[in-house]
């Protein structure tokens, strides 16, 4: 079980910013009347060993719950383990249950299955006869009981995207491939059934590198995957998702990007059937890398895209659709901050205009990778902190709205 857990005072960490400030005049600012936050955080949590323990992935569950997935090397890991944990609506851990070999093993994404149970989506060394990376699913209960694992992959590496749950009690994962194409990386789609079995499998790629990073079931019943796409245009990556349905059979697929290098790395629905996605750009003018937004309608159309930015590095990892029907966006920023990286938060409309951004975290590196709308309403996301020790932790921060 985790040995330590530590409740962040909110008072001391909670550093806003308003993308707009750097256009108002501070005098002016002092004038005006105090101005309500669209969001307030309820609590902050950190919870980990002696050793680095990251949250990469979140999936709610009912009243207010959810489960986190992640890496672990503390708690009697092997070596590197991928971690499940329970939590209730309070970020209180209920269960938490390591799953690995002797070697290195990652989870990565999480979702539920048909039937209610936990599908976690990671990569593992420790079940591979070439020592390479491959696909690792498992199959746990809502108690915290393992029910099968499956590794799946060629004689070369491959790494975790996402995953999603089809109507058969099965699930489509997604990542990257080495192993058919001449070493480059190619987008690997694989579809199970609810015993872990492999139903099929494909790459889609040319003599490029092609990635996929996430995947999320459209109100329609099919899903998009987004990830990047080397073109020969520039030899850098663009944003590229695209659309299959159940039987993984492809529907559409976009491609969007300018001149440098332009990646996705999360995706949620939006209530019309199209999707939103987020990632980093250092196209468009950017400084470094900023924050971009897109959103795609229920034919691979682009209706609109925002970045957002400062000096240095801002990035999506995550984002979820929030009660209003606007979004949520989670990632991270070293420009803005106290650390060397902040978790950094946007909240859009559906029109994608800013709502609400606020950046937490302390002195070290702090960063999301996941956030899921819980059953109260609440926004849940997770990632990592090094500030309070000298080790990685889970790092949880749930939001409100106001």
């Amino acid at each position: 079980m985790f040995k330590r857990a530590i409740f962040i005072n909110l008072a001391l960490l909670c550093l806003g910013t308003n993308l707009y400030a750097e256009t108002t005049k501070q005098n002016a600012i002092k004038k005006q009347p105090a101005k309500k936050e669209a969001y307030r955080a309820v609590w902050q949590k950190i919870y980990g060993g002696r050793s680095d323990d990251i949250a990469y992935g979140i999936v709610a569950l009912e009243n207010g719950e959810s489960a986190v997935v992640g890496s672990c090397k503390s708690f009697n890991a092997k070596r590197t383990d991928m971690c499940v944990t329970r939590m209730n609506a309070k970020g209180e851990m209920k269960w938490h249950l390591l799953i690995g070999g002797k070697r290195n093993d990652f989870g990565k994404a999480i979702t539920r299955s048909a039937d209610g149970n936990l599908l976690l989506l990671g990569e593992s060394k420790s079940f591979s006869k070439d020592y390479d990376y491959d696909l690792y699913v498992a199959k746990v209960s809502l108690d915290g009981k393992l029910l099968w694992t499956k590794t799946i992959g060629g004689n070369r590496d491959e790494h975790a995207g996402g995953i999603a749950g089809t109507d058969d009690g099965g699930a489509i994962l997604v990542g990257d491939s080495e192993s058919f194409k001449n070493g480059y990386k190619d987008i690997y789609i694989v579809r199970i059934d609810k015993k872990g079995k492999v139903i099929s499998e494909k790459v889609v790629g040319g003599e490029r590198d092609e990635k996929a990073t996430a995947i999320a079931r459209t109100r329609d019943g099919s899903f998009v995957l987004v990830g990047s796409s080397e073109t020969e245009r520039s030899g850098d990556p663009d944003f590229f998702a695209m659309k299959i349905d159940q039987s993984t059979k492809e529907i559409w697929h976009k491609s969007v990007g300018g001149d440098d290098e332009d990646q996705l790395n999360g995706v949620c629905p939006t209530i019309d059937g199209g999707v939103v996605a987020t990632g980093s750009t250092r196209s468009y003018g950017s400084k470094q890398t900023d924050l971009a937004v897109l959103k795609l309608d229920k034919r691979g159309k682009l209706v609109w895209l925002k970045l957002y930015g400062f000096k240095y590095y801002e990035y999506g990892n995550a984002v979820t659709m929030t009660s209003d029907g606007g979004y949520m966006v989670a990632g991270g920023s070293n420009t803005l901050g106290k650390g060397d990286h902040s978790p950094y938060f946007l909240a859009l409309n559906a029109k994608g205009s800013l709502i609400w951004s606020h950046v937490y975290g302390d002195k070290g590196r702090d960063v999301m990778h996941g956030i899921a709308r819980m059953s109260d309403r609440s926004l849940v996301a997770v990632g990592q902190s090094n500030s309070f020790s000298r080790s990685y932790d889970f790092y949880m921060i749930k939001l409100q709205r106001q």
